[in-house]
């Protein structure tokens, strides 16, 4: 879905397996695993959905959804929800397998 939202092509996408794309961040694989990660041209680096409104920055299209997460409140359920998807996201992308 993302892929199809960055038509500008502005954010490269490297699967956390992908061992010798993911090195040169130095990201531990554990927390690469967990949540997917942002790293900045300028080194800062966001994760799970503390990374969802640097991101949607970077999608002209969808950049005026970030303004939620300046809502007192939003950040915290929306790391909540994330955490509970990602623990999730096997069984939910297979229809339930586990």
């Amino acid at each position: 879905m993302l892929q199809s939202w960055d038509r500008e092509r502005r954010i490269a996408l490297i699967p956390f397996q992908d061992e010798a794309g993911t090195r040169r961040f130095g990201l531990a694989l554990p927390a690469l695993a967990a949540a997917m990660h942002l790293v900045l041209p300028d080194g800062r680096v966001f994760a799970g959905a503390d990374a969802i409104p640097e991101l949607l920055r970077y999608l002209p299209e969808k950049r005026w959804l970030g303004w939620l997460f300046s809502v007192p409140g939003v950040r915290p359920v929306a790391r909540r929800v994330y955490r509970y998807v990602a623990e999730r996201r096997h069984c939910l992308v297979r229809g339930g397998e586990q």
